[in-house]
């Protein structure tokens, strides 16, 4: 049994598409703008496309070792990884657009493929859901960016 689950959201951050950018991809930032994620070491190359790192997986209910890589990595205007693990698939992008008065406009996606009847329930039974996930990691992107806490 295989479910997809496609989200797209969208928010304006009051901050130059260079923080955002730069908030993205802070070191120091990655545990509390990625909370559902346990990064491994990046590569010196990250976040070229093609570079990948192991990272831990939590979601809903879910435990899971994962592989990320990047797909693209465009600087200040977009980003695109993919999580890859046992029954399951998270493809994420974020693209990021100059908006009015030095702004930048973020648009989220996260395309969710799961796999087998136990990985799709242990992301539900834990309140886990794709929309969830990526408005989560907006609304910290938002609020690290426009607040400087990286």
């Amino acid at each position: 049994m295989t479910t997809t689950q496609r989200v797209e959201r969208r928010t304006y951050v009051k901050a130059d598409s260079r923080i955002v950018w730069g908030t993205l991809h802070d070191p120091a930032a990655q545990d509390v703008l990625y909370p559902e994620l346990r990064l491994g070491p990046a590569a010196p190359s990250w976040p070229a496309a093609g570079a990948t790192r192991s990272a831990r997986l939590r979601f809903g209910l879910l435990r899971a070792s994962v592989r990320e890589e990047s797909l693209e990595a465009r600087p200040e205007s977009r980003f695109r990884t993919v999580l890859v693990g046992d029954g399951i698939r998270l493809e994420r992008a974020w693209t990021l657009e100059p908006g009015a008065g030095g702004g930048t406009r973020v648009l989220a996606t996260a395309d969710l493929v799961t796999t087998g009847r136990w990985v799709g329930r242990l992301i539900r039974l834990g309140r886990g859901s794709a929309p969830a996930l990526v408005e989560t990691n907006l609304r910290i992107l938002k609020e690290m960016a426009e607040g400087g806490g990286r």
